[in-house]
C-alpha cells in the first residue's frame, strides 16, 4: 500500500467478485489504516455474503470457511 501511495494520489478500491458471479460482490475503499493488506470488503447493494463451514453452518468472525453469495 505504501508503495502505491508513494507514486499515486489516486484512490484505491478493492472490488471482489468470483468468476461464477461475473460481477463485483464486495467493495472496499482503502484508507490510511490499510497498511499491510486490503480487506475483501463489504457486500455491495442487494448482495449478501455468508461464510459457512463444511456442514453449511455459519462460522464465527475470524474463522476460515467457504464464501457463499446471496442476493
Amino acid at each position: 500500500m505504501s508503495r502505491f501511495r508513494a507514486v499515486s494520489g489516486a484512490g484505491l478500491h478493492n472490488l471482489y467478485g468470483p468468476t461464477e458471479a461475473a460481477v463485483d460482490v464486495t467493495y472496499w475503499e482503502t484508507g490510511a489504516s490499510d497498511t499491510f493488506s486490503v480487506p475483501i470488503g463489504r457486500p455491495v447493494w442487494n448482495t449478501q455474503l455468508h461464510v459457512l463451514d463444511a456442514r453449511l453452518h455459519p462460522v464465527p468472525n475470524g474463522v476460515a470457511g467457504e464464501l457463499y453469495l446471496a442476493g
